[in-house]
């Protein structure tokens, strides 16, 4: 009896970690809108149309910004390493016009554009 209770112990446990979520931090930059993203053209407010709030605004010198926006998701498995998938998008601003974009993905070659 207490071998059929341990087995099936384990049978529940091995499922709850199966079954654990997605972790998610951030948004996804779809890459296909980068089309619409043209340097010398494109303002902030159709930047965050495009792609929200971002996650932090530095300001790195007078007149020029920084958008910087992260994506992490993480796909817990109880039998290997997790599966990580990153994203990092920085968008870079001059006088509240596009200068700049960088968009790195995890295993991926960054996109850039000037």
């Amino acid at each position: 009896m207490m071998k059929w209770i341990s087995l099936l112990l384990v049978s529940l446990l091995s499922l709850s970690f199966a079954c654990a979520p997605t972790v998610i931090e951030g948004k996804r930059v779809d890459s296909a809108k980068l089309k619409e993203m043209t340097p010398g053209l494109t303002s902030k407010a159709q930047v965050e149309q495009t792609f929200g709030k971002p996650a932090r605004v530095e300001t790195v010198f007078p007149g020029v910004d920084k958008y910087i926006y992260a994506y992490r998701s993480t796909d817990p498995e109880w039998y290997t390493i997790d599966t990580v998938q990153k994203q990092d998008f920085e968008v870079w601003f001059q006088n509240g016009v596009l200068m700049y974009y960088k968009l790195r993905s995890e295993g991926v070659e960054p996109i850039f554009k000037q």
